[in-house]
């Protein structure tokens, strides 16, 4: 089951106020998408570019919905006077502060993947990694859009051991507020590169991309919190500036591993498959990351090179494509 909030809970965690009805300790879950509303849940009102639910609140109420939490007004027309009503200065700041709050009473193990190339397949990758040994969950973007991410952390279980989330965006900005929310244990930086190389593009989308370090928690300095894959050397010259406060693997300055000992044809079949869920190719770079970051999770190289079947090839891989497809 996934994350569910009192109202006290919902008024602690957000900058908010009581507007009316009550407060109980009735456990409901968050949705703002009023035509998923189910009783006992609570919807919170998100303004779009198209409509604005708060002009639609008795909708959800009437679908049977626990409350309401909505922006700050004086007062909503489209609510009874009965219906419990938190107000928050912004709907899309308290997505993310309710999140937080989630992350933190789970209180996994969190990595965040980011970068322009192959993150979902490293996501899918380290998953799989984790089987048997971490209980993981993770989460996705739709579109580059937070909300998707927001709402598949939300859906993670109690007994989540590892969170892995996606961190793509468009404007600077986008992979801070995401990392910001969720504070990961280890960032993971995928390929890095701009379609149109030119130095100004590629110093753009580095840092873009980099603001995920820039969100990482303070862990102790003896712990791994970094796998970088810095071939780019747009990425180098930005991390000349801030890895002295991170601990980072970085592919610029190691050997590729399990990655380069993988024969071709293993590596052609693992792309193939991703390719038939995530319409996206596996290379090397993907295998290396989602390696080193299991591996900094606490998976051994024998683990891993058993999974791979590092002795064995080219008969496959012991990776379970069905799990894959249902997380994807």
């Amino acid at each position: 089951m996934g994350a569910t909030f009192t109202a006290e809970e919902i008024l602690c965690a957000t900058s908010s106020h009581l507007k009316s009805g009550f407060v109980d300790d009735v456990r409901g879950r968050l949705t703002w998408d009023i035509e998923d509303v189910k009783p006992g849940d609570w919807f919170i009102g998100v303004p779009s570019h198209l409509d604005d639910p708060h002009d639609n609140l008795n909708l959800a109420l009437d679908k049977g919905a626990r409350g309401v939490i909505v922006n700050r007004r004086s007062r909503f027309a489209s609510a009874s006077k009965n219906a419990t009503i938190i107000s928050v200065p912004d709907t899309r700041t308290a997505i993310l502060e309710l999140v937080r709050y989630w992350r933190y009473r789970v209180q996994p193990k969190v990595v965040g993947v980011s970068g322009s190339c192959g993150r979902r397949v490293t996501i899918a990758l380290l998953s799989q990694l984790l089987e048997g040994t971490k209980k993981t969950h993770v989460a996705f973007m739709n579109n580059l859009g937070w909300f998707a991410c927001m709402k598949d952390v939300l859906d993670m279980p109690e007994d989540t051991q590892v969170l892995i989330f996606e961190a793509g965006g468009i404007e600077r900005g986008d992979v801070s507020r995401i990392g910001g929310c969720l504070d990961p244990d280890l960032a993971v930086l995928t390929r890095i590169q701009h379609p149109l190389p030119s130095p100004e593009r590629d110093a753009f989308i580095t840092s873009l991309y980099c603001e995920l370090l820039e969100t990482l928690s303070n862990n102790s300095q003896a712990e791994l919190n970094a796998v970088i894959y810095d071939d780019n050397p747009a990425v180098q010259k930005r991390l000349e500036g801030m890895l002295s406060s991170i601990v980072a693997k970085r592919r610029s300055m190691s050997d590729l591993g399990i990655a380069q000992r993988l024969s071709d044809q293993a590596v052609g079949q693992l792309s193939a498959a991703m390719e038939s869920i995530f319409s996206q190719s596996v290379t090397r770079a993907e295998i290396w990351c989602a390696v080193e970051a299991a591996m900094a999770l606490g998976v051994t190289a024998q683990a891993l090179e058993d999974i791979f079947e590092i002795n064995d090839q080219p008969e496959g891989m012991q990776l379970n494509l069905e799990e894959v497809k249902q997380t994807a």
